[in-house]
């Protein structure tokens, strides 16, 4: 499958779908191609699943959707044609920064498959996989149709929220659940309830009421569906389609022109193109962090590994798992920019303390900003091996560039230094007039050799060492000049440049300690900016959810159903409590286990 790249809005778009989800021999599968295009995609998705029963339609709205008549494959027979799921990945014209993802599903009740499990098995992945989640359902809203719709509850009884699931597992639902979308597919009823015009979702809302008494079994399996899709979908909408043409023309559906179809399906149609362009639900997983195509990858790897090895899909553990994976690949990518551009650095010639200071300063903070816009939250753990790496890079490029300036500065200093050498090995010094002799030539030579050296990082710290070396016996000397009276004899000429030095080599560590701080406050900038991204956006999920189960509340009071009310307060008020201690969640509790990393070193 080709796939060309739009300079403009820097997407990856695919001419043709893809099948993403196969079942071989009883076992989801994964095509890898699929997967390979989904890595490329660097931004959010919207993901839009449809469900519904085989040989309904589907493909040719996804298509609708694709604005591409001729994208999933679609058939006129009797014969179900879509196996497994199916992804297209198109733009989103008024959306630049994001991408819309469509997965068409295979019909439920396929006769020739006879396989509920499977049917279960695609239709979890379309709800834990999809931000947009569409019903395809036909003729009505009625008993059937909803009874149809009993894999909502399904599948609700196959996911679980945590490893360990307690008695409000369940609640937590409506945080990552997809919104809702009903398509009513060759509507010919009158939009009216009680002699008034009603909205399609105006009478979804009145399909979802619940009856007032749960009596008989069959009144409690009635109320149930109900609840399940009001409490567990944070919104529901409703698209009421009229047949799009007569029933002779539809094998050609595809190829029909807006003209050749009823009026109100083209803008109703319209009307559902829209919604989907200009909505707002971009895929994301529990605690709010953005679903890119890489992430969308290991979301569906993850989900298809727990199916296939028989364990129930847990979304606590898929995103820890989630975030574990695409935590390590920031690590990775800042450590190889890091890496290189610390080689480059060691391999230039004028390299110099100060330099290698600002460098470190300068790319380190580079690498952290590559981290933070690739990692899903801030991981202590992970920010921790990414300093400690950086760290191990720098002190071992440290000690490289050490030893050969050392080494440099070394054969400098003997050059500069053998004249002398050979003088107090001579003695030649030890007369009178020696000492100033020495003095002369000892400062020439360190004059001599700091203009060699003055780049270099161990310039003063190998003249400091020599000088203190030769300390003894350059104390001699002036001792042992009698031209200098007694007290110049016991001052020593070498402690003014001894102090210089090590002065110079204070000032020059202070500098370094300087970068290091200023360094270490804007790394710790972009971990609280990370932070507070990662704690609106978990602010954010509940919040919605909190207005959806306070919207519910009050509908269940409104139709008398006091106990149902009592409920969806409970609910509300575990949402309320949660989002709360996200909103008052302290920065400083959480960077008191990375600072002790930052400190100067």
């Amino acid at each position: 499958m080709s796939v060309t790249r739009d300079p403009d809005a820097n997407k990856q778009k695919m001419e043709k779908p893809l099948q993403l989800v196969c079942n071989k021999d009883g076992k989801l599968q994964l095509n890898p191609e699929a997967l390979k295009v989904l890595q490329s995609i660097e931004d959010p998705m919207v993901v839009v699943a449809v469900v519904g029963a085989a040989r309904t339609g589907k493909s040719y709205l996804m298509n609708c959707l694709a604005g591409d008549k001729k994208g999933f494959s679609v058939n006129s027979t009797v014969q179900s044609h879509t196996k497994g799921i199916w992804m297209w990945c198109r733009s989103l014209p008024p959306r630049p920064n994001e991408v819309l993802l469509l997965l068409d599903t295979e019909g439920l009740g396929d006769p020739k498959k006879g396989d509920s499990h499977n049917d279960n098995s695609i239709y979890t992945l379309a709800i834990l996989l999809s931000s947009i989640l569409i019903y395809n359902g036909q003729k009505q809203i009625d008993q059937q149709s909803l009874q149809d719709l009993h894999f909502v509850t399904e599948q609700c009884k196959l996911i679980q929220m945590k490893s360990q699931p307690d008695d409000y597992d369940r609640w937590d639902f409506v945080r990552f659940f997809p919104e809702f979308v009903w398509l009513i597919r060759d509507f010919t009823l009158d939009l009216e309830i009680d002699g008034k015009d009603v909205t399609p979702n105006e009478y979804l809302e009145h399909s979802l009421k619940l009856k007032d008494s749960e009596v008989s079994e069959q009144d409690k399996e009635y109320n149930e569906l109900r609840r399940c899709i009001r409490d567990h979908f944070p919104s529901l909408c409703c698209f009421a389609f009229r047949p799009p043409a007569d029933w002779k023309k539809l094998k050609h559906l595809q190829e029909l022109e807006d003209k050749d179809l009823d009026e109100d399906f083209v803008k109703e149609r319209k009307n559902l193109i829209h919604y989907i362009h200009t909505h707002k639900k971009v895929k994301r997983v529990l605690g709010g962090q953005l679903v890119t195509g890489r992430r969308f990858v290991e979301l569906t790897k993850i989900y298809v590994g727990m199916m296939v090895d028989g364990v129930l899909p847990c979304v606590e553990s898929c995103v820890a798992k989630l975030m574990d994976v695409e935590n390590q690949a920031a690590v990775d990518e800042a450590l190889k920019f890091y890496d290189d551009e610390m080689k480059k650095f060691s391999e230039s010639d004028d390299v110099t303390m100060n330099k290698l200071t600002e460098y470190y300063h300068m790319k380190s903070k580079a690498a952290f900003n590559i981290f933070h816009k690739s990692c899903m939250n801030n991981s202590d753990k992970h920010i921790e091996q990414l300093e400690e790496i950086m760290s191990s890079i720098y002190k071992s490029l440290m000690v490289r560039m050490k030893k050969k300036s050392q080494e440099k500065c070394e054969a400098h200093l003997k050059k500069v230094m053998s004249s002398i050498k050979e003088n107090l090995t001579s003695e030649h010094y030890l007369s009178p007039g020696g000492f100033q002799a020495l003095k002369k030539d000892l400062d020439k030579a360190i004059e001599e050799y700091e203009e060699k050296t003055k780049d270099e990082m161990e310039g003063w710290a190998v003249l400091t060492h020599f000088l203190g070396e030769e300390k003894p016996h350059l104390d001699h000397v002036q001792k042992m000049d009698s031209s200098l009276t007694e007290e110049q004899k016991h001052v020593s000429a070498l402690e003014e440049e001894l102090s210089r030095l090590k002065q110079e080599m204070k000032m020059m560590e202070q500098k370094r300690k300087a970068f290091e701080e200023c360094r270490n406050k804007e790394i710790m900038e972009q971990i609280k900016k990370r932070f507070e991204e990662g704690k609106m956006c978990s602010v954010e999920e509940l919040k919605e959810a909190m207005e959806h189960m306070r919207s519910e509340m009050k509908k269940y009071e409104v139709e008398g159903r006091m106990e149902d009310a009592v409920r969806a307060r409970q609910r509300y008020e575990y949402l309320k409590k949660k989002y709360e201690e996200a909103t008052g969640s302290s920065f400083m509790k959480f960077i008191r286990r990375v600072l002790r990393l930052f400190q100067i070193r």
